[in-house]
């Protein structure tokens, strides 16, 4: 490589990096003054391709509530009805609760609310997509309206990976989905719960 043309490569990498570097993140979304967290919760559910619930906390442990939440959507039976294989679901909601053991501290519950709400559980890249920041302030405003005491669990690291720093990604089944992801909150009088599924 010539004098001339390594000046001209360092130069490329220079503006490279600098154009690198110089990209600012989005600012937060903004859900608005007194949001209806439950339309923007449907609203992205629909969007997102996710099952969301937010009601009252009517005394359902978190293992019954994300039960009852999937029982409608099929997602708790075999689809194909006559199969040798096994499937790896719960098949009762006390099991639904023994698979939501790992418990969330409030403090840390946006991130793992987000990334459940638009992570892709199957590929792995590509990023989150340009509606994370609305992911990221519907997280926010749930873990407001539930509390600071709000007892937060999830069913593992499929979709919040940096939990595990991308290692040992590893869950307990909630649906009958080859992957899945949920996080179900109680607490302030709501009860919130979301589940992300996929399949290779």
């Amino acid at each position: 490589m010539t004098q001339r043309s390594a000046t001209i490569v360092a130069t490329d990498l220079e503006r490279w990096h600098t154009m690198i570097l110089s990209f600012k993140a989005p600012p937060p979304y903004s859900l608005g003054p007194e949001p209806d967290l439950g339309a923007w919760l449907a609203e992205f559910g629909e969007y997102a391709d996710r099952i969301v619930h937010l009601g009252p906390d009517d005394g359902r442990s978190h293992g019954q509530l994300c039960w009852d939440v999937l029982v409608p959507t099929g997602l708790l039976a075999p689809g194909c009805g006559h199969c040798r294989h096994g499937h790896g679901g719960p098949r009762s909601p006390a099991q639904t609760e023994a698979a939501l053991a790992r418990r969330i501290p409030p403090a840390e519950a946006p991130p793992w609310i987000a990334a459940t709400l638009v992570r892709d559980l199957v590929y792995r890249t590509g990023g989150d997509g340009p509606m994370r920041p609305v992911a990221d302030a519907l997280g926010e405003e749930l873990v407001a309206l539930l509390g600071p005491d709000a007892d937060w669990r999830a069913n593992g690291y499929a979709a919040y990976r940096e939990g595990r720093g991308g290692r040992n990604v590893s869950w307990a089944p909630v649906t009958e989905a080859t992957f899945d992801a949920a996080v179900v909150g109680i607490g302030n009088g709501h009860a919130v719960a979301i589940i992300a599924a996929g399949e290779d």
